[in-house]
């Protein structure tokens, strides 16, 4: 080989096809998608005008640990099942719980892995 040849080798590759654009797009979004989550949570709705916290829920052999938020003031709140990620009810699904109970919902967040020990880690 040339070294003209181990050159062209090395330059960046310009031209693609229709299937492998669409292949490298999809590997970067699924890169992006499966990132770790952030330790720290740029958003945090404040709990002013709110009842938000820890609760157990009842359930058939005992109880499993839930966050719920929902308005200080009113009854009858219609009720949003807030479904944890695979990292457990982290900042991030609390967070999301109080901005449903700012609109006037009342948000609840089981920990739906309780029974399996701690999946953080």
């Amino acid at each position: 080989m040339s070294i003209k040849a181990d050159l062209a080798s090395l330059e960046p590759k310009t031209e693609f096809t229709r299937r492998e654009f669409v292949v490298t797009m999809l590997a970067v979004g699924f890169a992006a998608a499966v990132r770790p989550i952030a330790a720290q949570t740029v958003l945090h709705t404040d709990e002013k005008g709110l009842i938000a916290g820890e609760v157990k829920v009842p359930v058939k052999d005992g109880q499993i640990p839930a966050y719920r938020a929902m308005p200080a003031t009113g009854t009858n709140f219609p009720v949003v099942l807030v479904v944890q990620e695979i990292f457990g009810v982290h900042e991030y699904i609390k967070d999301v719980c109080r901005r449903l109970a700012k609109a006037g919902y009342m948000a609840v967040a089981p920990e739906l892995y309780a029974r399996q020990g701690d999946t953080r880690r």
